[in-house]
């Protein structure tokens, strides 16, 4: 586990170097000792960051979530946040320093979080007791530094935790069914339905065979026009055409995209290099 302190740089020139430094000093206080209680081992602070190792899971979670708790708490942090990346996995241990992959997921997903938010592996979300898992919210789909596959991300709501959120849950990628409803995207072309869940992203659709999914013969319509990735939570649209996308979102004027990009919700229409009615016979319905 990475926990970093958010926006310690503006502090020092808030406040100036010794009340920041004596501010920083006590966050690094309650998240070693919010570490120990939680059965966790402080490896090492630095500057305003510190890193900790866990033999479960579940342990690394209940103490991120506590040190969030605590934060929010502190009147002198209102300004400030702390940032929490999680990993799970066999690692290297020396007297003083832990090495290998999942701590270098770790790192990866703590610079990845925001202010208050706690981002974990998938590694770590396969290990959660239920009632974890319940404040585990798809978060983005990614490649970690030196990996050459994508892997899914979660967010972890400490806001929420041990509440009954069945209803909003999102469980890991191989239990399917109890989150395709809510994160599954529908294509229709052509006269088929093609449905798509996050691993199944990047999505390519264009004009080359050999590089798209979803292949559209049309005069108007790049080789590699556009592709659909899951990000954030959401399923954005990326072009990359000559001609441009339209996309017609339910009860709202075309958006126009060339080289830009556009998350999709609800449903509506895709039309590539030309409006719908400019005769388009190449249309792609989606939902969300």
């Amino acid at each position: 586990m990475f926990a970093d302190v958010s926006g310690s740089s503006g502090l020092y020139k808030q406040v100036g170097n010794e009340q920041a430094k004596a501010i920083i000093d006590e966050a690094v206080q309650f998240m070693t000792a919010i570490t120990i209680v939680n059965e966790g081992t402080v490896v090492k602070t630095i500057g305003d960051e510190i890193m900790a190792r866990f033999t479960d899971g579940n342990q690394a979670c209940e103490a991120a979530i506590a040190i969030q708790r605590r934060c929010v708490k502190e009147p002198r942090l209102k300004d400030l946040g702390i940032r929490i990346g999680i990993a799970y996995g066999d690692v290297l241990v020396t007297h003083n320093d832990v090495f290998g992959d999942r701590v270098n997921d770790a790192a990866c997903v703590a610079h990845i979080a925001r202010a208050n938010q706690i981002v974990i592996t998938q590694s770590v979300v396969d290990v959660l007791a239920r009632i974890l898992k319940y404040d585990c919210q798809m978060f983005d789909r990614i490649n970690i530094k030196g990996e050459t596959d994508y892997t899914l991300i979660y967010r972890l709501d400490w806001e929420h935790s041990n509440k009954d959120n069945r209803a909003t849950m999102v469980m890991p990628i191989h239990d399917v069914a109890s989150f395709v409803d809510k994160f599954q995207l529908t294509l229709h072309s052509g006269g088929r339905d093609i449905m798509l869940l996050p691993e199944q992203t990047p999505y390519n659709i264009g004009r080359d065979p050999g590089k798209a999914h979803l292949l559209v013969e049309h005069e108007l319509a790049s080789r590699e026009h556009c592709h659909i990735e899951f990000r954030r939570g959401k399923y954005v649209l990326v072009d990359h055409s000559t001609n441009g996308t339209y996309v017609y979102l339910d009860e709202q004027h075309p958006i126009y995209l060339r080289r830009e990009e556009l998350p999709l919700q609800g449903k509506g229409q895709i039309a590539l290099g030309q409006k719908i009615d400019s005769g388009s016979s190449h249309l792609i319905r989606f939902k969300v």
